[in-house]
């Protein structure tokens, strides 16, 4: 989704001043680091796939392996940023607790996602849903009123 696109989402959600298109605060990383988190998380989703089919017409695949374990690991660091980020803004009060907890949840969303991403890589699950895989995206950005948003991400 393109930056303008994204912006009017947010916007109609409450979460971005409408008079200027300027902010006054800083952008939070929390966010940033969020949105490319589940960017990854696709990513791993479409390698996996692509393994698979290799895999069932013969193919070798170590580097598309080897691709997709080096993803998982960025994918966990990046998990272990957003709980570091979260942790210090709920502890600092930069964030509400309701904020906090919303975030909460899209984090254990991409907690889960990764577990299901590295049972598939393993082949012990099937493989990933890359529709389902966007659905915390899709809710994050739905245009819902910013003090309902919380009552659908569960």
């Amino acid at each position: 989704m393109s930056r303008a696109g994204r912006r009017s989402q947010l916007l109609r959600a409450g979460s971005v001043p409408a008079a200027g298109g300027d902010c006054t605060m800083a952008p939070d990383p929390w966010f940033s680091t969020y949105d490319s988190t589940c960017q990854i998380a696709q990513e791993i989703a479409e390698k996996i796939q692509e393994r698979n089919q290799c895999e069932r017409r013969g193919e070798k695949t170590p580097k598309l392996t080897l691709t997709i374990r080096t993803l998982l690991k960025n994918l966990k660091v990046k998990i272990d940023l957003l709980k570091d980020l979260l942790l210090r803004a709920v502890s600092t009060r930069q964030i509400t607790q309701l904020e906090g907890d919303r975030r909460q949840n899209l984090l254990d969303d991409l907690v889960t996602r990764e577990r299901l991403l590295l049972a598939s890589f393993k082949n012990e699950g099937a493989e990933p849903d890359l529709i389902s895989l966007g659905i915390s995206v899709s809710l994050y950005l739905s245009p819902v009123p910013a003090e309902h948003q919380w009552q659908h991400l569960g």
